[in-house]
């Protein structure tokens, strides 16, 4: 089965990807950091007023560490830096989430939701957080509190007025060990294109370059003789695409890898398509 694709905009779409967006405007009326060559001109506005000069040091290598991917780097600072911030202000809020999502990466769940599940209490309706959060659970296996953020992080995009959360389409929600490599799994926030795309897994090189990806379908075009029979279910594909450029121009090369059949469910489509990454295999954790 060979069908015409829209090319769907996943490229860079990773966990640090969220952590870039929280640190693209992350504090109203912060300044510029200073540079070394000139004093820190701080104003009453200024969030970071009343840092001294260590954790201001602090606070500047953690937003460099972020906004570089470098979470091992944003969590120490990050766990240097919290004990000295005032909780629930504006700031000790940013530092947290963005160390929070630095331990979801580097595979420090245990304190991601020491730190996490205050800060969404507080924040119930910040997206950043039930991102982090829904991942966090899905990292540590905990399928129903995963799913109850998954449904809250679609619910919050329903009704969002955040023009940058609008435009997402997808949301990453667990990063599987493969073979070789791994693959960053995608949730969209409704199926995607004409094909109807459910689940999407972008998968890695050990190296950390992005290979190919693998989509979970279920085009309206399968379903013709499929739901006669099969009542309030549906006909998934799975099927791999890889990207080249052919003298400057995008090419792309599809492959169907199988069907599975009934009620979408993350688990056990994630698993078929980690078997489809594994050539057949069950995943490497």
């Amino acid at each position: 089965m060979m069908k015409p694709k829209q090319r769907l905009t996943t490229a860079g779409m990773s966990f640090g990807f969220f952590l870039v967006l929280a640190v693209a405007s992350p504090l109203s009326g912060q300044q510029p950091a200073a540079s070394t060559d000139s004093p820190v001109v701080q104003t009453p506005s200024d969030p970071l007023a009343s840092l001294n000069s260590e954790n201001r040091a602090l606070f500047d290598a953690l937003r460099k560490s972020a906004q570089q991917n470098d979470d091992a780097a944003t969590l120490t600072s990050g766990k240097q830096l919290l004990p000295a911030l005032k909780s629930g202000t504006k700031l000790c809020d940013f530092v947290t989430q963005l160390t929070a999502g630095a331990a979801v990466e580097t595979g420090d769940i245990a304190y991601a939701l020491t730190l996490l599940k205050p800060l969404t209490d507080s924040h119930p309706d910040d997206w950043h957080t039930t991102s982090l959060l829904a991942r966090a659970y899905a990292e540590r296996g905990d399928k129903s509190l995963r799913d109850l953020q998954v449904a809250h992080m679609i619910d919050l995009h329903k009704k969002t007025s955040d023009p940058a959360f609008s435009k997402l389409h997808v949301f990453p929600i667990q990063k599987v060990a493969l073979h070789s490599g791994y693959a960053v799994f995608l949730y969209p926030f409704d199926p995607l294109g004409r094909e109807n795309t459910y689940l999407i897994a972008l998968i890695y090189t050990n190296a950390g370059k992005e290979d190919y990806r693998i989509e979970l379908e279920s085009a309206d075009v399968d379903q013709a003789f499929f739901k006669a029979k099969h009542p309030g279910e549906r006909r998934f594909s799975i099927d791999s695409y890889r990207e080249s450029d052919v003298n400057g121009k995008f090419a792309e090369s599809q492959a169907l890898h199988g069907f599975v059949d009934g009620v979408f469910n993350y688990d056990t489509m994630r698993d078929r398509m980690v078997e489809t990454a594994n050539d057949g295999k069950s995943s490497a954790k």
